[in-house]
């Protein structure tokens, strides 16, 4: 089965800080896509009629925008991302439309059909930070990935290594191409 928008994808990464992301929704699941833009530094602008207490509080910190009143076109006039989270079809494609007609990306949370970008499932263990997507056509075997992802992921004590072994190529200049095989060779030598 094909998803809308499954060739072509391109994964990247965005810089949100101090940028203004606008989420239509403010339930359960829209709390949480609040959070992740709020830890990542973006300005969010909630639309909503109404809100869990989660949102409702953040709004009173001042550390969202948010506007108790359905969504309306202008909304999404000077944003940089858009998250359409809600359970009404028409709100979501009535944000589709508008975030399209203003080339502005829309993660339609579980509304492949009206996404324009697709948010994954993310392992954040510094200095990674992985992203794993099914395209919005299996959330939960996307989770089940990321959470293997997590348990393969090296130990702080291989990122320090590698940090050090990195230093050591810059200073000796060792070329790029041969920096893998190395690493590969003293990642046997060592063990997990």
């Amino acid at each position: 089965m094909s998803v809308p928008g499954e060739e072509g994808l391109l994964p990247l990464f965005l810089m949100l800080a101090g940028k203004t992301v606008l989420v239509v929704g403010a339930g359960s699941v829209a709390e949480g896509k609040i959070a992740s833009l709020l830890d990542v530094g973006a300005r969010v602008r909630v639309v909503a009629p109404a809100a869990t207490e989660g949102v409702q509080r953040l709004a009173r910190e001042g550390r969202v925008e948010w506007h108790a009143r359905p969504f309306d076109d202008r909304d999404a006039e000077d944003a940089w991302l858009a998250f359409a989270a809600t359970s009404d079809r028409e709100v979501q494609r009535q944000v589709a439309q508008a975030t399209r007609a203003r080339r502005v990306f829309c993660v339609a949370v579980d509304d492949p059909a009206d996404a324009s970008a697709y948010s994954g499932s993310v392992v954040r263990r510094p200095p990674f930070t992985i992203a794993v997507s099914s395209n919005g056509a299996t959330p939960a075997l996307t989770r089940l990935v990321r959470e293997v992802i997590e348990q393969v992921l090296p130990s702080e004590g291989w990122i320090d290594h590698a940090r050090r072994l990195r230093a050591k190529w810059r200073a000796e200049g060792t070329p790029m191409g041969d920096r893998f095989a190395e690493l590969v060779r003293d990642v046997k030598q060592r063990g997990p």
